[in-house]
């Protein structure tokens, strides 16, 4: 059952990510939409990989999951974001960088506007864990939401002025043009594990 399939994600960043395609699928959003997940998109020669992505009505929605604690501060302009974490027992506060999520996603939305070569409306969906606290989020465009899972049906609540932007027709020729490229090879998978890993020793 769901606990077994729960315990098969072996890290939190899987578990992050199945909690709000579960979201996604099993609570009803309004309006019909179909979800795709883990889709290599081809980049340069490499792979980026989205996570899960939502073709709706609406139009199209990119996820990116993100699971930190604490507080988290962030400006859409801004290259980093902060996470702060309270003082803890026996452990000192501290503060964490990492990369500014809706600019991580702008590459993702990027690669997936080339491979569609026609214009939809895109949105980006940055979805926080339950364990932290959005303290001071600064969005500037109308397309980027930051959200903690359980509010995922603020999504559309954003971007309700573009309802039925996309017929069911449309939706079924997006969801067959971009199927493939979640079912890519395990050679593709490691690969892009590999560029991952290479990119992680070059920032060091």
């Amino acid at each position: 059952g769901l606990i077994k399939s729960l315990l098969h994600y072996e890290n939190v960043g899987q578990y992050g990510e199945y909690l709000t395609e579960y979201a996604l699928l099993s609570r009803s959003m309004e309006g019909y939409y179909v979800v795709l997940k883990n889709l290599y998109l081809p980049m340069k020669g490499k792979t980026t990989e989205i996570d899960l992505l939502m073709i709706h009505e609406k139009g199209i929605f990119v996820f990116e999951s993100k699971n930190y604690s604490g507080w988290i501060f962030g400006n859409e302009k801004y290259k980093m974001w902060t996470q702060s974490l309270p003082q803890g027992k026996g452990r000192p506060a501290k503060k964490e960088k990492f990369l500014n999520p809706i600019m991580q996603n702008k590459l993702h939305i990027r690669c997936l506007n080339e491979y569609l070569k026609e214009e939809y409306p895109i949105y980006s969906v940055i979805a926080f864990s339950q364990r932290c606290e959005l303290k001071k989020i600064e969005l500037v465009s109308d397309n980027a939401v930051v959200i903690k899972r359980n509010d995922i049906t603020k999504v559309l609540a954003k971007n309700s002025k573009y309802s039925g932007q996309l017929s069911e027709k449309a939706i079924s020729e997006i969801y067959e043009k971009l199927y493939p490229l979640t079912q890519v090879g395990e050679e593709v998978k490691k690969q892009h594990i590999e560029n991952i890993k290479n990119e992680k020793n070059l920032k060091k």
